[in-house]
C-alpha cells in the first residue's frame, strides 16, 4: 500500500523553481475550531485571513490525529504520520519499551525523546533547506532530532530551534492585598510597599503617597528590583485598554541559570488605601538549539514568551468574571494581554527572519486554546451549560482573541513579502461539556481495575485500566509490559469484558448512556489509533461529557468551573472538532475551496511545495488540489 501510494504521488505536477515560494511559514492557532473561523472568516471579522484565502486554498476542514489533542495533532501536522507511527498519542505518552516500563509509566507526549517519527524541520534540514522553528511542538529538547541530522551527516546548523515551554521562571499573578503584604516604607515616610519574587529576582511594588496632609493621597507605583541600580518603572492605574501604553517596560529576571523578561500592569490604585491591582506577567527561559548567548540575544528582541491571562481570570484575580455576576472589566483585562502576547509575536517573527532568512519557519499562539478552554461551556449551543444570554455577553471577548491573532498572521504576512507562502493551521477544534466520565470508576466497579490501600492502581491485580497517559482509551496490563498480568492470549477477552462495562456505563444522575461506541484498532485500520504506543479500546461519549482517567468513587463528576469547559480529544470527524488548514502564496491554487483534508496531509503538501522529499515517516498524501494552478 505504502510503495502504491508514493507511486501515485509521483504522477501529482511538479512545480518548477519559479513557481515554488521562496519561503514557508507555518502558523498555529492552538484550538482554532473550525466552525469558529468558519464563521468569523463569513462575517469579515478575519481580514488577514481572508487575504491568505484570497492568495491560494481554504480546505473545508482539516481533521485532527485521535484523540485530538495538542501534542497528538501538532506532530501529526509536522511528521506527517498518525499516531501508530508516530508515538504521539496523548499530550502524555508511554515510556517504551514495554518490556522496560509499566503502563503506568509516562512523560510528555510533547518531549522530542518520544516521538518515532521524522519532523519536517529534520525532512527540509536534510534537503538542503534553512529551517526555523520560534514554536513547533515537539521541538525540544533539540538533541534527539539534531542525531537524526547527524545520522544523515546534515550540518546542524541548518536548524535553528527555540522553545520557552519547559522552562517557566514564574507564572503570571496580581499583587493585591488578598495576597500580599503592604508595608509602610518608614515610621516617617507613608508609601506603602508589597515585596514580591519574580524567579529569584526580588522586587518591591511601592505606592507612592503623594500628599500624606490630603485623604486621596496614592496616585502612582514605582517598581524596581531590589538592591539594583536598574532604572525604576513608574505605573499609574489606567483600565484595559485598545493599546499598549498602560505596561511597563521589560524587566529582566533569573532562575538558577535561566533568564527572562517579565512585565508589569497597573489597572487600578486605591487612593486612600494604597491597595493595588498589579498585573506581573509571566516570565520564562528559552532553550532550543542555540547557544545560552543566542537563546539571550532571541529572547530580549522577542520581548518576552507566552503568558496565561486564562489563568489569573479563572482565579478571580483581573476582577469578577462576567459568569461572576462581573461587568465585563475581568475579561478586557484578559483581551489586554492577549494584545501583548500578539505583539512579542510579531517582534520574534521579524527578528527571526532578519536574523536567519530561513526557508521554513514555524510559530505558534496558545490563546486561541486558553481562551477556548475558559469560555467555550457556555458558547457551545450543544453544551448542556450553555446560557445564550450569557454567551452574547461573552462572544466579543472570545473573538476579539482571534481578531487579534488575524492581526499577528497579517503583520508576518507583510513582514515576510510576497515570495512567501503561509500555512495557517490549527490542532484541533473545541467543544463544551458539563461533566467528567471517571473510566477508570467503571473497570473497578466490574472488577478489571483494583486498588491499593492508599487509592492507586495495582499493577498485580489490575487487567485494564485508562492510564495515567491516556483518556479516550484504555489498555490491558499485558505480558508484554513491565509487570504486566494478563496473558497475551487472553487480551481479547479482557478487552471485550472493558467494552461491555463501558458501553452499559449510565449517568447516576440520569439514567443515559455516557459512552455512545467503540473502536479496536485492528478494526479500524485507517483512523490511525493502536501502536506501541496506543491504546487498545478508544471511546467516544455523549454530548456533555468528556472522559477522565482519573482515581473516583463517582462514575461521572461536574466539570471545574460553574459555566462548563471546553474540551477537545474526542473523535476527530465530529464537527466541534475540526480544525483549519488554509495555504497561500506562489505555487498554490488562487482563491478556492477545497474539501477537507487530514492534518497528516499538511507536511506532505508543504513539503511538495518546497520541492523537497516528504517525511520519511509519512503516511499522509501531498493534497494535489491545493497546488494544481
Amino acid at each position: 500500500m505504502r510503495r502504491l501510494l508514493l507511486c501515485s504521488l509521483a504522477l501529482l505536477p511538479l512545480l518548477s523553481a519559479a513557481e515554488r515560494p521562496r519561503r514557508v511559514v507555518i502558523v498555529s492557532w492552538d484550538g482554532g475550531a473550525d466552525w469558529v473561523i468558519d464563521r468569523m472568516l463569513g462575517e469579515g471579522k478575519l481580514p488577514n485571513l481572508a487575504r491568505l484565502a484570497k492568495r491560494g486554498v481554504a480546505a473545508e476542514h482539516s481533521s485532527p490525529a485521535f484523540p485530538s489533542k495538542t501534542a497528538v495533532s501538532h506532530y501529526a501536522i509536522f511528521s506527517g504520520a498518525s499516531t501508530e507511527i508516530s508515538g504521539v498519542t496523548g499530550n502524555s505518552v508511554p515510556i517504551l519499551p514495554r518490556r522496560d516500563h509499566t503502563i503506568l509509566e509516562s512523560r510528555s507526549g510533547f518531549d522530542a525523546n518520544s516521538h518515532l517519527a521524522e519532523p519536517i524541520w529534520v525532512t527540509a534540514a536534510k534537503a538542503g533547506k534553512r529551517v526555523l522553528t520560534l514554536s513547533a511542538a515537539g521541538s525540544y529538547p533539540a538533541q534527539p532530532d539534531q542525531e537524526r541530522l547527524r545520522r544523515a551527516r546534515v550540518p546542524l546548523d541548518r536548524w535553528v530551534g527555540f522553545s520557552g515551554f519547559e522552562s517557566s521562571i514564574s507564572g503570571d499573578f496580581v499583587l493585591d492585598g488578598r495576597k500580599f503584604r503592604i508595608r509602610p516604607m518608614s515610621e516617617t515616610v507613608t508609601d506603602h510597599i508589597v515585596d514580591f519574587s519574580v524567579g529569584d529576582t526580588k522586587f518591591e511594588a511601592v505606592a507612592v503617597d503623594a500628599d500624606p496632609t490630603a485623604n486621596e493621597r496614592f496616585e502612582k507605583v514605582v517598581i524596581r528590583r531590589v538592591g539594583e541600580a536598574e532604572p525604576e518603572a513608574v505605573l499609574t492605574p489606567s483600565e484595559a485598554r485598545s493599546d499598549l501604553k498602560g505596561w511597563s517596560r521589560g524587566f529582566r529576571v533569573q532562575k538558577g541559570d535561566l533568564v527572562g523578561w517579565t512585565y508589569f500592569r497597573l489597572f487600578s490604585l486605591d487612593p486612600k488605601t494604597g491597595e493595588m491591582r498589579l498585573l506581573v506577567r509571566a516570565a520564562n527561559g528559552m532553550r532550543g538549539t542555540e547557544s545560552s548567548k543566542v537563546n539571550a540575544e532571541y529572547l530580549q528582541a522577542y520581548g518576552g514568551f507566552h503568558g496565561n491571562p486564562f489563568g489569573t481570570y479563572e482565579r478571580g484575580e483581573l476582577g469578577e468574571p462576567l459568569y461572576r455576576g462581573g461587568d465585563g472589566t475581568a475579561e478586557r483585562r484578559v483581551v489586554e494581554q492577549v494584545r501583548l502576547d500578539c505583539e512579542f509575536l510579531k517582534r520574534s517573527f521579524r527578528y527571526g527572519l532578519k536574523r536567519w532568512n530561513p526557508d521554513l519557519v514555524t510559530h505558534y499562539t496558545p490563546q486561541s486554546d486558553g481562551a477556548g478552554h475558559t469560555w467555550m461551556g457556555v458558547l457551545d449551543t450543544e453544551s448542556p451549560l450553555h446560557d445564550p444570554v450569557l454567551a452574547a455577553r461573552i462572544l466579543p471577548y472570545y473573538e476579539e482573541v482571534f481578531r487579534l491573532q488575524d492581526d499577528w498572521l497579517g503583520d508576518m504576512m507583510d513582514a515576510a513579502g510576497a515570495g512567501t507562502a503561509f500555512a495557517l493551521v490549527s490542532d484541533h477544534g473545541m467543544a463544551g461539556i458539563a461533566k467528567y466520565f471517571n473510566v477508570n470508576q467503571v473497570l473497578e466497579r466490574a472488577g478489571l481495575l483494583v486498588r491499593t490501600a492508599d487509592g492507586k492502581i495495582d499493577l498485580t491485580r489490575t487487567k485494564v485500566c485508562a492510564p495515567p497517559w491516556g483518556d479516550f482509551f484504555v489498555i490491558a496490563n499485558t505480558t508484554d509490559w513491565k509487570g504486566g498480568i494478563v496473558p497475551l492470549a487472553e487480551r481479547d477477552s479482557v478487552i471485550r469484558s472493558a467494552q461491555k462495562a463501558l458501553l452499559e456505563a449510565v449517568d447516576p444522575a440520569t439514567g443515559g448512556r455516557i459512552v455512545t461506541r467503540v473502536w479496536r484498532p485492528e478494526e479500524f485500520v485507517g483512523l490511525g489509533i493502536g501502536g506501541p504506543a496506543g491504546g487498545d479500546l478508544y471511546l467516544d461519549v455523549a454530548t456533555g461529557y468528556y472522559p477522565s482517567n482519573r482515581l473516583s468513587s463517582d462514575v461521572t463528576s461536574p466539570g471545574s468551573a460553574i459555566i462548563g469547559n471546553g474540551v477537545h480529544g474526542f473523535y476527530p470527524q465530529l464537527r466541534k472538532m475540526q480544525a483549519i488548514f488554509y495555504l497561500g502564496g506562489p505555487g498554490v491554487a488562487q482563491n478556492k475551496r477545497i474539501p477537507g483534508v487530514r492534518v497528516i496531509d499538511i507536511a506532505p503538501t508543504i513539503c511538495r511545495l518546497m520541492g523537497i522529499p516528504l517525511p520519511a515517516d509519512s503516511n499522509g498524501i501531498v493534497v494535489g488540489q491545493a497546488l494544481d494552478r
